[in-house]
């Protein structure tokens, strides 16, 4: 059994207020609580769909020994940078591994796999520290979901016009597409 813990989700949003404005046609700040909780809301459901960290952030992958083998494919990316990054702990001590980084990042293993420990991986996962960090397709599907979001506010679920402009499940067809590149599908 796996268990996923986000350690800290960072309090930058993942679009500048003012880009999102921007992209709303907004020149006035009377709405700018409601937009930053859209932008929030669109950061976390595209990182917990998409299984990616959008900004820096702290993953803790918690197991009940070692799944087999002497991979691991981690269950958030985008990793970056140094991969000795990586903390990895079979029943409190620590083990040899090295991290091969990317958009699904894999541990291997450098010696024996702990196979009934309770082993504790702990990495860094995000584009960066700052929304520029992040891709300019997500940046555009993030801000088109909250358009979406903020022009519908209010809006029937019965109206025809609301559906024309969405996805499905409420999502912008830009968010959608963003999604089904970025998404961890195994097949």
């Amino acid at each position: 059994m796996m268990r996923i813990e986000r350690l800290d989700r960072p309090a930058v949003l993942p679009v500048s207020l003012a880009a999102a404005r921007d992209h709303l046609r907004v020149v006035h700040d009377d709405d700018d609580p409601q937009i930053s909780a859209l932008i929030a809301a669109a950061g976390r459901e595209f990182e917990d769909a998409a299984e990616i960290a959008l900004i820096d952030q702290t993953i803790r992958v918690i197991l009940q020994g070692w799944p087999g083998g002497e991979r691991l494919v981690l269950p958030v990316g985008f990793v970056r940078g140094d991969p000795s990054h990586v903390q990895v702990t079979a029943d409190g001590e620590p083990i040899d591994a090295h991290l091969i980084t990317g958009r699904r990042p894999v541990l291997v293993l450098g010696e024996t796999a702990p196979h009934k420990a309770r082993v504790v991986v702990e990495y860094v996962a995000g584009f960066g520290d700052e929304p520029a960090a992040i891709p300019p397709d997500i940046q555009h599907a993030l801000k088109d979901q909250v358009l979406t979001h903020f022009d519908f506010s209010g809006a029937s679920p019965h109206d025809g016009k609301m559906h024309a402009a969405r996805g499905t499940a409420g999502q912008s067809y830009a968010f959608q597409r963003a999604l089904a590149r970025y998404r961890g599908v195994a097949i």
